[in-house]
């Protein structure tokens, strides 16, 4: 029984991709004891925590909130907005990830799993529609602009128009660009807060008996 649980533990530290020697320590020391305690031995064993690979996306999903959650606090407000934001989509997009695979090795999370991608999908579709509509917006913009000079001397008039619709359209851009950075970003906030929610219920949970993996 002992050599069971000691191949399940190695197991166990193989698959903890991206922590250190001495978190995996920590992690197989941790479970280790906890078996002991109980009295855990092989299907028991299983039955407690899920395979190995199974109980390693768990803890690779608890410690990358964690992660995320003391990044969130520790802003390095020395570095530019765009600094700031393109790390922390980063880190938050690998959360998502590492989130995603873990729930893969479960059948009863499958589907939140699928509902994750999906809503990222929704997301990231909301922002190259918003981008491209804006694009466009000013595209057409300058257009008008180079259209209404051009028959300017032939029909004031209608070139003064083309000339101010085209000055709205390409004007308008700076305010549409930050209200529609400001959608997208709550969006994409509110999308990671669920993800977390649901990485701490799947981190928690007793995958035992399940499989799949």
């Amino acid at each position: 029984m002992m050599t069971d649980n000691n191949l399940y533990f190695q197991q166990l530290r193989k698959h903890l991709f991206g922590l250190s020697e001495d978190e995996r320590d920590d992690v197989v020391q941790f479970y280790q004891e906890y078996a002991s305690d109980g009295d855990l031995h092989g299907a028991a064993l299983i039955s407690k925590f899920g395979t190995p690979k199974q109980l390693a996306r768990r803890v690779l999903v608890d410690y990358s909130i964690r992660y995320d959650d003391v990044a969130e606090a520790d802003v390095d407000y020395s570095e530019s907005l765009g600094v700031r934001e393109t790390k922390r989509v980063k880190r938050q997009l690998n959360l998502l990830w590492v989130i995603v695979i873990g729930l893969l090795t479960s059948v009863v999370w499958i589907p939140a799993a699928f509902a994750i991608l999906l809503a990222l999908f929704l997301t990231i579709a909301l922002a190259l529609a918003v981008a491209a509509v804006l694009v466009g917006a000013f595209v057409t913009g300058l257009f008008a602009i180079a259209g209404g000079i051009s028959i300017f001397a032939g029909n004031w008039a209608i070139g003064m128009f083309h000339i101010g619709f085209g000055l709205f359209l390409v004007g308008i851009q700076l305010i549409a660009w930050p209200i529609a950075w400001f959608i997208v970003h709550a969006v994409f906030v509110g999308l990671i807060k669920l993800v977390k929610k649901i990485g701490r219920k799947f981190s928690k949970a007793n995958q035992g008996g399940v499989q799949n993996a």
